[in-house]
Formats: structure tokens, sequence, C-alpha cells
């Protein structure tokens, strides 16, 4: 490939309690996850809520009642392992308490009040309060749960979706979202939530069982244990990486008001989400994405930075910024100012990319192939493609790579392209071996969802933790 500069990098692996792995299933098979507690080799009972009707807390009895047991995939590859259940013999070192004492059924009475609302709006909220109140005895029991799991009965999922749209939406007042207004209110009473859905609980449409348990088993045992099952092997101990994007607040009066987010991941595993402050948009003609006045650039880095230093006592040596759009010269200015006195600092935007490569022969461009323009402004990396650690490409047509500029450098471009092909193996909402975006983008993305919502704003203080807003 005539004056393009061509280099690889190797799959990143994923720490777990004793050992490496590529990929999360093999790792957690293996070596077991990571827990939160002192005594890691003890087997876990995790204590598992349940609010819903009597109908969906009966399906949600089921799965995981099979949950316990293994569940075979029809065709076994190296990405889609069986699920071993989970029981006293279990690799994965946890099972699931389920009493009834930590059980909130939805009557049939309340039913009734809910659908005697006359609007799909009215009929959420009203679904909402009756919740809001049974995750709120829920969290006053002794002990509490761990997690909460919210099992929606198909009757008041039909009852109460969003007219206007396809999917599954439920939507309060002022576009608010049912999920999101979940989230915050295991956030207020501090127990990390879980939303199953009618398909779900009736495995239509879904994806295998084998699947769904993992991903289910996952998203409990991190939410429960307030602690990541896996984290990236090799990651810099001195360096603070940053994931910013913007949302819409709602309720508003001025539609153009946005506020920023920052969500901070450390080498330990962890991971911070900070609020920014809210402006008015400006842009360009060129791009609609929003962007940040020098003052509010400071201001977020500085929130950021002082996180890192309560985390760790010391700031960083290294701080690293990702953002799905391109720095204006104030907001670079910003960032700058407010990171003076950090020796290393680099500032990236990360974007999808319509360019297609390929490679001789029959098989995709290998994951982790990164490609730089002539002139080295511009670099596309491949976080999706063959991999040759599970000698496949588990996808579908020509894979596309990440454009990716940088804005401020003061490391090798590989480097930065390692971190990034690494964070797209830390989403613990899903256990397949990749994902195409950092989650310093995707989960960005995700929790700007939930702070846009009214009572968000309203909040003064919002946990920093993410198992709040999965």
């Amino acid at each position: 490939m005539k004056n393009f500069d061509i280099d690889y990098i190797e799959e990143p692996k994923l720490k777990f309690l004793s050992g490496e792995s590529f990929n999360p299933c093999v790792g957690l098979l293996k070596f077991g996850p990571r827990f939160s507690s002192i005594d890691e080799k003890t087997h876990k009972w995790l204590k598992v809520g349940i609010i819903g009707s009597a109908q969906s807390i009966a399906l949600t009895h089921k799965i995981l009642n099979e949950m316990s047991l293994p569940s075979i995939p029809k065709r076994i590859t190296k990405w889609s392992l069986p699920f071993p259940g989970l029981n006293e013999y279990s690799p994965l070192k946890f099972s699931l308490s389920y009493s009834p004492e930590w059980q909130q059924r939805i009557s049939s009475a309340e039913i009734e009040e809910i659908l005697i609302e006359k609007t799909h709006s009215k009929r959420t909220s009203k679904l909402i309060g009756i919740i809001a109140s049974k995750i709120k005895i829920l969290s006053e029991k002794s002990p509490p749960p761990d997690v909460i799991i919210v099992s929606l009965p198909r009757d008041l999922e039909e009852e109460c979706k969003d007219a206007q749209s396809d999917k599954p939406l439920l939507k309060l007042e002022n576009n608010d979202d049912f999920h999101n207004r979940i989230k915050l209110y295991g956030m207020d009473y501090k127990i990390p939530t879980q939303i199953i859905r009618a398909d779900t609980l009736e495995f239509v449409g879904t994806q295998e069982k084998h699947t769904v348990f993992w991903n289910l088993a996952v998203g409990l045992l991190y939410k429960s244990q307030r602690g990541h099952p896996w984290k990236l092997a090799h990651l810099d101990d001195n360096t603070c990486y940053v994931g910013i994007s913007f949302f819409k607040e709602k309720g508003g009066t001025n539609k153009l008001l946005r506020a920023s987010m920052a969500q901070v991941f450390l080498d330990t595993g962890e991971s911070f989400i900070l609020r920014g402050e809210a402006f008015d948009v400006k842009t360009k003609n060129e791009e609609k994405n929003p962007h940040l006045s020098k003052e509010n650039a400071m201001k977020l880095i500085e929130k950021v930075l002082e996180q890192y230093k309560i985390v760790r006592n010391i700031l960083p040596q290294r701080i690293v910024i990702h953002k799905s759009s391109n720095y204006w010269v104030d907001e670079l200015e910003g960032f700058k100012e407010a990171s003076k006195t950090i020796p290393a600092r680099d500032f990236v935007t990360i974007q999808p990319s319509d360019l297609k490569f390929y490679r001789e022969g029959a098989y995709a461009v290998l994951r982790g192939t990164l490609i730089s323009s002539p002139n080295y402004k511009e670099h596309y990396l491949y976080t999706t493609g063959f991999v040759p650690c599970i000698n496949t490409f588990p996808g579908m047509g020509v894979p596309k790579p990440l454009l990716i500029r940088c804005f401020n450098q003061d490391s090798d471009i590989k480097k930065i392209c390692e971190e990034i092909l690494a964070f797209t193996k830390l989403d613990w909402n899903n256990t397949f071996i990749y994902r195409k975006e950092p989650v310093t983008i995707s989960i960005s993305r995700k929790v700007g969802w939930v702070l846009s919502e009214t009572s968000a704003k309203q909040m003064s203080i919002l946990d920093p933790h993410y198992y709040y807003y999965m």
C-alpha cells in the first residue's frame, strides 16, 4: 500500500482473578472473575431483589433457576462458549440468592391503577412511581439486596410503551425515559438495578440462552459487588484516561442547552462519571456537534484531575482524552490550561470512517491493523476484522476502521491506538470478545442518556460509579 504506513497491534489481554486471557468468557471460566472483597477465593452469594407482577416474577425465577445449570450453544465456537451455570461448583465462583424477602410484587390492584390512566405517559408515570416505592422498600431491608431486577410484565409494557415507536420504549413526561429514571432511583437508594424486558423474560427475539445468561450473569456480578469482573492486563498506572461526551438536558426552556460529562478510567479497573456544566450550543456550519468554551473545558478537566487525586493521592503523569468530535481552538486551549502541570497529554478524536481497505486473500483486514496517512495526521484503526487469537472474523460484510486524529500528542501513535483497542474490551454489559468503539466513547454516550433526565438535573450529587447507570 504505497504512501501509507501500516502497523499491527496485538490483541490486548484482560486480567482475571488468577490469570490473563484475550476472551472474557475464557478468562472467567479458566481464572475466575475479579472480586471487590478481600477474600476473593471464597464462593460468593449475591443477593438479588426482584420487582414485578406475579407472572413476571415467576418468569424471572425461571431464568435465574435455569442459570444455575449449564447452557450449551447450538454451535460452540471460540467466541460462543457454553455458560457454566451458577452453583457451588461453578468456575465463576458465585451464585444468586433471591429470597422472597427481597421481592416486591406489583399487585393486581396496582396494575388496575396504572391501566385506568388515559395516556401512555400517565400510565408510565404511575408505573414508575409504584416501582420507585418498591425500590425504597427493598433498600430498607436488613440486609438489603445487592442488586434489584425490575422485570416488566408484557401487559404493562404494551400499555405503557410509546405509541410512536416500533421499539418497546416507555416514555414519561418531558420525554424522559423509563429505563433512565429507574437507574436514577436505584442510585438514589444506593442499589444498582437491572431491567429485564418482557421479550427477554419469554426469550422472544433474543440471542441464544447461553449468551443471555452470560451477559446477565456478568452484569449482575458487576452491579452486585460494585467491582469489575475483569480489567485490562496492561494499562499505565500513572495515566488518567478520559472519555468526553455531551447530552441535551430535558425539560428546559432552552432547546439548545447542553451539558458535558466525563468518564474517567484508571489502571485499577475503576471508572468514575463526572457531570460538567450546562452551556448554550455553539456550532460551525461544517460540524453539528456541540463544543465547550475554554472556561467550561477547563472546569471539566479540573474536575477530572481532582477526582483522580482523590482516588490516587497524586496527580497523573499523563492524561488521555477521547472525544467523538474534533477539538475547537477554545476547547483545546481550555483542556491544555487545566492540564498544564501534567507532563504528557494526548487529546484524541475517535470517529467512524467509511473508508475501506482490503488485504490479499479471502480474509478481512486484521483487527488491530493501524494505517496512517502520508502526512501522519489521520490514522485508521481496525477494531473489528479477522481476529488471529480466535482464527476467524466473527462478523459480516467488509469491516470499517475508526478514524483517529490527534490534536495534542505527546505519545507515539501506536501506543495511543493500543489503548483505544484495549478499551474496546471493557464493556461489562457484554461478554463478546470486543466492541467496535472503545468504552471511553460508547459508555460516555450511554451515561449521557441517563444524565439528560430532568430528575438527574435536580439531583445535586450524582454517584460517579458506572454500575448505577448500566
